[in-house]
């Protein structure tokens, strides 16, 4: 019998935080790094929180 058990992946949160850097051009033709961050649901439980076992 499988039970269900906290994701390993994300400890039961569903889902990680992100953080995404790039370099990107202004108007004024000047480079500026940039960071951005984002929630991304769990790759492991697929934003279940939760696996089988």
């Amino acid at each position: 019998m499988t039970e269900q058990q906290t994701c390993p992946g994300c400890a039961g949160a569903r889902g990680t935080e992100k953080t995404e850097h790039s370099v990107e051009t202004d108007g004024q033709g000047w480079q500026q790094p940039v960071r951005r961050t984002f929630w991304s649901p769990c790759t492991v439980c697929a934003g279940s929180g939760v696996v089988q076992r």
